[in-house]
């Protein structure tokens, strides 16, 4: 039973004062409609819009507020992979159908515009598309190959939330069945698995992960429910059931495939390799001679490391 339509509401949190509330139109929401996650571009206030995702009736509707209009635009990429609709959480094997659900939205381009990464939950893809197309639904409709597959998270890895931190241009994403939550490096031009890092992972304390956020000082944010229990077992009020994570990104993504910082412990711990393989091959060659090397023996050692490392 719908009690209230489908609506934006909108606070100015200095205040507490209900600034607007708009009610999407009729034909912007269909039958099965359920939105589950709102992006907001918000660089330029007056400019600001909202992108909120429809799970049960595939599309994305886009609200301007200097318009105070919405359109509603539709893309096969929107929609659920007959493929990846099995979910196992804690026991429980399920069926689910959900269409777009993950939204992260980049810092503005050069253009000016915003990346929206997005995904189906029922699906190991992650998506791309310049807000510059989401702006205008004429647009999007007349650009239908502006919407880019980045590739796969690999099998089992369907996941429901996700989150950029324009700082870092760091994408955080659930992985529901995983019990875990990763990251992808948006500067990255390979959405590759060996390119993803995971951030935390736990079959007790990580079920059903299903919000990410990161504030304006930098923490990362998660939210896990144990939603799937609920729905198709029974929650046990003796045990924790929801839960609340935070960690400072940089901490979060340290030693990670999303890791932005230098690594300087990662060369010294290849500069003292390298001078025990030297001393090793010494005292081969010259097994009554000091184990003493000559520099250039090191550097040569190291160089050869370096060069293995890149490849």
């Amino acid at each position: 039973t719908t009690k209230y339509p489908p609506s934006l509401i909108i606070y100015d949190l200095k205040t507490d004062n209900l600034l607007r509330k708009y009610v999407f139109p009729e034909d912007q929401v269909k039958e099965d409609s359920g939105f589950a996650n709102i992006a907001v571009e918000d660089t330029d206030c007056d400019k600001t819009y909202a992108y909120a995702g429809d799970l049960g009736k595939p599309a994305i509707v886009v609200y301007s507020w200097e318009k105070n209009d919405s359109w509603r635009i539709t893309h096969h990429y929107f929609n659920p992979d007959p493929l990846a609709c099995d979910f196992s959480v804690k026991g429980h094997n399920f069926s689910w159908t959900d269409a777009i659900f993950g939204l992260g939205l980049s810092a503005p381009n050069a253009d000016n515009f915003s990346t929206l990464y997005f995904h189906p939950m029922a699906s190991y893809n992650e998506f791309s598309v310049s807000t510059e197309y989401l702006r205008n639904q004429t647009v999007a409709d007349d650009n239908f190959d502006a919407f880019k597959l980045l590739g796969s998270r690999g099998p089992n890895a369907q996941s429901s939330v996700s989150f950029v931190d324009r700082k870092t241009g760091v994408l955080f994403y659930s992985l529901v069945n995983l019990n875990a939550v990763a990251c992808w490096r948006t500067s990255n031009n390979k959405y590759l698995m060996k390119n993803q890092g995971r951030i935390y992972m736990n079959e007790e304390t990580m079920v059903y992960p299903t919000d990410i956020k990161v504030d304006y000082e930098d923490n990362l944010w998660i939210l896990s429910n144990r939603l799937p229990i609920w729905m198709y077992g029974k929650l046990d009020l003796n045990e924790v059931n929801f839960r609340v994570f935070s960690a400072p990104v940089v901490h979060a993504i340290s030693h990670t495939a999303c890791d932005i910082t230098p690594r300087s412990d990662i060369l010294e711990k290849f500069v003292n390799k390298a001078k025990n393989i030297t001393k090793d091959i010494v005292a081969k060659v010259k097994p009554n001679s000091s184990t003493t090397t000559k520099p250039i023996t090191v550097l040569l050692t190291l160089s050869c490391l370096v060069r293995f490392l890149a490849t």
